[in-house]
């Protein structure tokens, strides 16, 4: 598990990518203006195919980044919280999870076996529920997002609209 956040290590990225430009800005001289006459020959060209597959290839991962960051914490606060439940209503069932079952017929067994049962049965569908509730938003506003840029790119044809 990370020990920094990704905010924070992009924070800081940005304060030190900052503080390094505006050291080296003071001693350095000013750009030449680029004359506003364009030759047939220096004109961009019209991005290659392998452009685009890069670009896509960029996009999808960094989409793919979003979910896995945003979901993690659903992940682990969803399986403990899974589990939690599903250890005791294991118990209680003998292992069935969904008949109770009398004091008289549950054994010592019945009661560990069914709290093992239902800790991992509750922990993974905590787990699956509490990544995609935490995942799924920053999935969708990182894919808008590159979709957008794609498109600003020529790579794709029409923008969505803003996520909200």
């Amino acid at each position: 598990m990370n020990t920094i956040s990704r905010a924070g290590t992009l924070a800081a990225l940005a304060v030190a990518a900052t503080a390094a430009a505006g050291g080296l800005a003071s001693a350095a001289p000013a750009p030449a203006v680029p004359s506003p006459v364009v030759n047939a020959a220096e004109s961009p060209s019209a991005p290659s195919d392998l452009d685009r597959s890069a670009a896509i290839d960029n996009a999808v991962g960094a989409v793919s980044n979003a979910f896995n960051n945003g979901a993690n914490d659903g992940k682990l606060f969803g399986g403990a919280l899974g589990a939690a439940v599903g250890c005791p209503v294991g118990a209680i069932t003998g292992g069935t999870l969904t008949v109770l079952t009398t004091a008289g017929t549950l054994t010592p067994i019945g009661v560990v076996g069914g709290c093992l049962l239902g800790g991992v049965t509750g922990g993974g569908l905590g787990t699956l529920v509490g990544g995609a509730i935490t995942g799924i938003p920053p999935l969708v506003g990182t894919a808008t997002d590159q979709y957008n840029q794609l498109h600003a790119k020529g790579f794709v044809s029409a923008p969505l609209p803003a996520a909200q």
